[in-house]
């Protein structure tokens, strides 16, 4: 039998700290320390603090030399006031129940939503000087438990900033506020400064970065991204006619794909073709009428929702997810493979190998393989803050690579999953899977939409070879 795991004495572990505390303490340092143990094999559950109010939390100091360690008990629903970290840092794990940190930017006044980071237990959410943010319970019926590392120790939370988003107000507290609320008598609060900024409300067309830690496995990603596109799936069609620059994006790939297929028609007739992750399908037809070839259209969606609409308009659609190829890939041949708008909803990098090489299999000799991919350097995307995000939240130690992010609509609720991608590791994947012939163009989404531009998105095309 496997030895059953020792809890780790909370008590114990702070008498030690002195000796045991990374040295020197810095930032960095008690980051790597508190990743480097298990918290949710210690004895937390006998330090909860009983919460006295329901709609606040309650806090349990356990030492505060070196650094401060406190345990919190936050009821269903409850979150704090947004508040300012200045002059002090740390870290907090999630024990029980799911956290939400919700970052804030302020700047000439006006304070604005940046992203969110969900935790989940074993996640660790970092908190550098200067973070403006506030941590909230993310279930409306569960309790949320969390274990937070400060330095240096706040012995109380006297000169604390807090905002009022509602109001505008700044309250300062004082040494007798019990917790990080706004709700508190005024008897708590140094003073409250009245019209102290202006708070920006994300528009409801907006998508937030919403990361979750540790990264879910790749089972649980394809689910939040069937869900979050079975949620659209009956107005999918009509969010991309209403929003125009991914019209004329998505028509500027069709048109490439189509213009591909006219070409490759050329040498070698174009009898079949496989759209994986095909939505709707009406991005299929787009491709075929544009070419003006009759072939037979073919495709994969994981959305049942969509393949319904697939199948209306003509294309063989299977339910199947691009994880297991070989569920739908034996005995087939086929012209041309296409996979739009979709690489980047794979969910790691041993999928997006494995719909790289099983695309070359399902390819006849000559065929040709067409996909987009989110460029990470697009300077107008999520790129570059996906990268930055990787650092800032040391999501490397979480089960994620870099380029990795996740979103949801900013008065949404389902989370989907995109990867940026670089152009050399595309590059990389394309000739390791045995393509040649490899062509990418950088085609224009925010700027010089749907055409070859500096910066947009990868457009990616090979050719199986013939021998």
């Amino acid at each position: 039998m496997p030895a059953v795991p020792i809890p780790i004495k909370l008590k114990d572990l702070c008498a030690n700290l002195a000796r045991t505390a990374p040295q020197p303490l810095t930032y960095e340092g008690l980051c790597s320390w508190v990743e480097g143990i298990d918290w949710t094999q210690s004895d937390w559950a006998e330090h909860v603090p009983e919460v006295e109010k329901e709609d606040n939390y309650a806090r349990n100091i356990l030492c505060l030399e070196p650094f401060e360690v406190v345990l919190l008990h936050w009821p269903a629903g409850v979150e704090s006031a947004v508040h300012h970290h200045e002059g002090f840092w740390g870290t907090v794990v999630c024990l029980q129940g799911v956290l939400e940190n919700v970052t804030y930017n302020l700047a000439d006044g006006v304070l604005s939503e940046k992203d969110v980071l969900r935790a989940l237990p074993k996640g660790i959410v970092p908190e550098p000087d200067g973070t403006i943010h506030k941590i909230r319970n993310g279930s409306d019926q569960d309790a949320l438990v969390t274990l937070h590392f400060y330095h240096p120790a706040l012995e109380d939370l006297d000169g604390l900033v807090l905002y009022d988003l509602a109001t505008g107000s700044a309250f300062t507290c004082n040494k007798t506020a019990p917790t990080a609320s706004i709700h508190l008598p005024p008897s708590n609060y140094r003073g409250i400064q009245q019209e102290a900024f202006r708070y920006a409300p994300l528009p409801e067309a907006s998508h937030l970065q919403c990361n979750i830690v540790p990264k879910p496995d790749a089972a649980a990603i394809e689910r939040m991204i069937e869900g979050y596109f079975a949620e659209h799936a009956n107005q999918y069609d009509a969010l991309d006619a209403q929003i125009q620059k991914r019209r004329r994006y998505t028509s500027a790939i069709d048109r490439l794909v189509a213009q591909g297929l006219q070409s490759l028609a050329q040498s070698k007739p174009v009898e079949r073709v496989m759209h994986l992750a095909c939505g709707t399908g009406r991005r299929a037809v787009d491709i075929r009428d544009e070419s003006e070839l009759d072939y037979a259209m073919e495709g994969v969606d994981m959305c049942e929702e969509m393949a319904t609409q697939a199948a209306e308009r003509d294309v063989d659609v299977q339910v199947a997810s691009l994880r297991h190829p070989q569920k739908f890939i034996e005995g087939t041949s086929y012209d041309a493979v296409t996979l739009l708008y979709a690489y980047g909803h794979l969910p790691n990098r041993e999928t997006r190998r494995c719909v790289i090489e099983a695309s070359f299999r399902m390819l006849n000799p000559g065929g040709r393989f067409y996909f987009d991919a989110f460029d990470v350097q697009d300077e107008h995307e999520w790129g570059p803050e996906a990268l930055q995000q990787f650092r800032d939240q040391r999501l490397g130690q979480q089960g994620y690579e870099e380029g990795d992010v996740f979103y949801r609509r900013t008065r949404g609720e389902h989370v989907a999953f995109l990867h940026y991608c670089s152009s050399d590791r595309l590059r990389s994947l394309m000739e390791e899977a045995g393509f040649e012939d490899i062509e990418m163009t950088t085609i224009g989404y925010d700027q010089e939409v749907g055409v070859e531009a500096h910066n947009g998105k990868l457009f990616v095309s090979g050719r199986k070879p013939t021998i």
